[in-house]
């Protein structure tokens, strides 16, 4: 078997893993994709080497890789141990504000996802009964009500304080989840400081928004099953990077 034959093998096993898995989906073209891109990057390097021009070109696209590859497994790395470090909530120091963020709700209530991240809420709420819980979380599209209205039924069916429960409604992004939460929180006078309560793939990317936008924070996550952040853990790359942006451009604005 020739070299070039092991190396597309090689290659492909990722990609038909995460079809099989996944399906056509985003992670599953972004693997794809990714795979290819590497593949290429060692194919052509010795054709890219036989004259100036094209030895230019292939430097440039080998400096393009590098930093995608470095910047995706610094972001991964980052989900990991923040997601160890958070997941326990005796780690989690006094906090007067939780910001527990939203996901799907379903006709019949709320997602398996958000349920993980309500009662992961709930587990810290049991130890302080006395904090303020903003559920942050607009009505998409294909929702039946607010994420935030869900959530606070949710909440209340599960014993927590109904005047301990403040809505944010309007949010349609992570970023918009901590943007109007924060103007809660100034708005009622409360600490600028908040627990962040999310899915262990998405508490990196929301405690980083909080932090650019100043808001001191703690994190707690919720655990998910392996397949299920994998999948997610893979759309955070682009969504992370984007928001960085955003969040940046704001504070800087503001």
């Amino acid at each position: 078997m020739s070299k070039n034959i092991k190396l597309i093998i090689i290659f492909s096993i990722p990609a038909i893993l995460a079809l099989i898995e996944w399906g056509l989906s985003f992670s599953t073209v972004f693997i794809s994709v990714s795979m290819m891109l590497i593949y290429v990057l060692i194919r052509v390097k010795n054709i890219a080497y036989k004259n100036k021009y094209t030895k230019v070109i292939y430097q440039i696209y080998r400096i393009i890789m590098i930093l995608f590859i470095s910047s995706f497994i610094i972001l991964q790395s980052a989900i990991v141990i923040n997601m160890y470090k958070t997941k326990d909530i005796s780690n989690v120091k006094p906090i007067d504000t939780m910001i527990i963020l939203g996901a799907k709700v379903n006709e019949d209530g709320v997602s398996k996802t958000l349920k993980l991240r309500l009662d992961k809420g709930i587990e810290y709420y049991n130890k302080n009964k006395d904090i303020n819980i903003i559920v942050s979380g607009g009505q998409g599209e294909d929702e039946v009500t607010t994420e935030a209205s869900a959530m606070r039924d949710y909440l209340l069916e599960k014993g927590v304080n109904e005047e301990n429960i403040i809505l944010e409604d309007k949010a349609a992004t992570t970023l918009e989840n901590i943007i109007f939460s924060k103007k809660i929180m100034k708005d009622l006078n409360l600490a600028n400081r908040a627990l962040i309560v999310t899915s262990d793939y998405h508490l990196f990317r929301g405690r980083f928004i909080a932090s650019i936008l100043g808001i001191d924070n703690e994190g707690l996550c919720s655990i998910s099953g392996f397949s299920n952040r994998i999948y997610y853990m893979i759309r955070e790359y682009p969504t992370s990077i984007i928001d960085l942006y955003r969040s940046i451009k704001l504070s800087f604005w503001n």
